[in-house]
């Protein structure tokens, strides 16, 4: 028995579309070539006549009239040239200007004519300007010299605005040049009747033959393809509503089948993977919480230690006693039982445990003020949100600024919004540095050592928590300060379960 030759199903599935849209795309290409072939042509032709006729008649009636008031009035054309509008309603105009004018038109109706018997008129009308301009010269010195008023309106009859003038001349190029440009409207429009028939008969041919054989390929596609998708499709729906016990089986021999047994395996794969990374999503988020504990500064630890001896060695048993007790309240905060949230009240202590004991050091450069709405205690947030944003202000801005500076957290409710603000008139940032921290905090830019980091990770917490239109915002000036706006939504967090 004679085997066919069996075809792929991406090759009829690509045949299909294929077999409608090459002859639809030739037949487009071959309209769309035509079409703008006439437009560009209907456009040249329109554009030429355009500007022809607006000189056709307001050359002759403005140069005619312009000469003439120059005669009766035995005034120069520069008198006269002024671009007053006339009882008549006609402009007069410099004749000199004018003809210049008309000289470059001139040029440009050369180039755009589409009839090349209009080249030789834009000659024509060329070389009658020269003639013109010659003529207005010989008028205005006979006026300049005084000569009578016939002689004056004879020669203005004879060689400018008579039947015979160069005016006339002029005019009658110009609509000749008009004449012959639209004659092209007609050949333009048989070429069109002609390529649209063409085109006609071609599309009617290649769609009949698409139909034909799209439907041949529909039909084998139906029982090849679209069937075994369909069922398939019905459990995809099953596992697409959880379901990852869905199992389909298809009797073919082609890539449908290959796909049901690698849907079959992969479904089953998914189950597991679901359950494994929603175990691993809570294993990331602690760790992310560990990490961030991680972050504090073992310097700290170390310098509040050495104050410490420092402090005992001096015999000055309150002030170790007080920061003890500071530093025991600072890091009972900090590990909080394991806990990843606490009360904006706990926060609020956590910073001004951490303050009081950075200044002991810093008792020199450093005040603070911190301010909370009472009305904030009762919400959970993430732990450590405030005290890199106050660390950061202390070690980047404050620090290095000469002489004493204060730090300032603030805290209050808007509506359904909490705002924090950590400000400090420290040396600030220009705003390349600016824009640095931004683009580090949202993740888009180069990573930043030091609190940079850190600042980063609550922003990206807060983020997740509350949504991606929430976190942290820097503005600065530099030598003015620095000021940290944490904007979250007021609600309780709730702990993973």
């Amino acid at each position: 028995m004679k085997k066919h030759k069996r075809i792929s199903l991406n090759k009829k599935i690509v045949l299909i579309p294929l077999s409608v849209f090459v002859p639809m795309l030739c037949v487009v290409v071959y309209l769309f070539v035509t079409l703008m072939q006439s437009v560009n042509e209907y456009n040249r032709i329109t554009e030429s006549v355009t500007y022809a006729n607006h000189y056709s008649k307001e050359f002759k009636e403005r140069m005619d009239y312009t000469m003439y008031l120059a005669v009766i009035g035995n005034k120069t054309v520069d008198e006269l040239g002024n671009g007053e509008t006339t009882i008549n309603g006609i402009v007069t105009v410099n004749p000199y200007t004018y003809m210049d004018e008309l000289s470059v038109i001139c040029k440009e109706l050369s180039n755009m004519a589409t009839a090349s018997i209009n080249k030789t008129q834009i000659r024509f009308v060329e070389n009658s300007l020269k003639s013109l301009r010659k003529c207005v010269a010989v008028l205005e010195t006979m006026i300049a010299d005084g000569s009578s008023y016939e002689d004056k309106i004879i020669y203005l009859d004879e060689n400018i605005r008579g039947q015979s003038g160069l005016t006339a001349v002029i005019q009658g190029a110009i609509e000749n040049y008009i004449y012959e440009e639209t004659r092209n409207f007609a050949n333009m429009k048989e070429e069109l009747e002609r390529n649209v028939a063409t085109a006609l008969r071609i599309s009617i041919f290649l769609i009949a033959a698409a139909i034909l054989v799209s439907l041949v390929l529909s039909s084998m596609a139906v029982q090849s393809i679209a069937r075994p998708i369909r069922k398939l499709c019905k459990q995809t729906k099953k596992v697409a509503r959880g379901d990852f016990t869905a199992n389909t089986k298809i009797d073919t021999v082609d890539e449908i089948a290959v796909l049901t047994d690698s849907f079959n395996v992969m479904t089953a794969e998914i189950g597991s993977l679901v359950e494994d990374i929603k175990k691993q999503e809570e294993n990331l988020r602690l760790t992310e919480s560990k990490l961030l504990q991680a972050q504090i500064n073992p310097h700290f630890l170390y310098n509040t230690l050495d104050t410490i001896v420092w402090l005992a060695e001096a015999k000055e048993t309150k002030e170790v006693v007080s920061m003890v007790t500071t530093l025991s309240e600072f890091f009972r905060t900090t590990l909080s039982k394991g806990k990843d949230y606490i009360t904006i009240k706990e926060e609020e202590e956590h910073i001004r445990s951490y303050l009081r004991i950075q200044q002991f050091r810093y008792q020199d450069i450093m005040e603070y003020e911190i301010n909370f709405a009472p009305e904030l205690h009762q919400y959970k947030i993430p732990k450590l949100t405030l005290q890199p944003l106050v660390e950061n202000a202390l070690y980047h801005g404050i620090k290095k600024k000469r002489g004493k500076g204060l730090i300032r957290i603030t805290g209050w409710k808007e509506g359904k919004h909490i705002f924090f603000e950590v400000e400090d008139d420290g040396i600030g940032m220009n705003i390349y540095a600016l824009e640095r921290l931004r683009r580090s905090i949202a993740g888009v830019g180069e990573e930043m050592g030091g609190s940079g980091f850190g600042l980063a990770n609550v922003n990206q917490r807060l983020q997740y928590y509350y949504g991606a239109e929430y976190g942290v915002f820097f503005e600065s000036e530099e030598n003015k300060g620095t000021k940290a706006t944490v904007i979250i939504e007021a609600k309780d967090i709730q702990p993973f379960s």
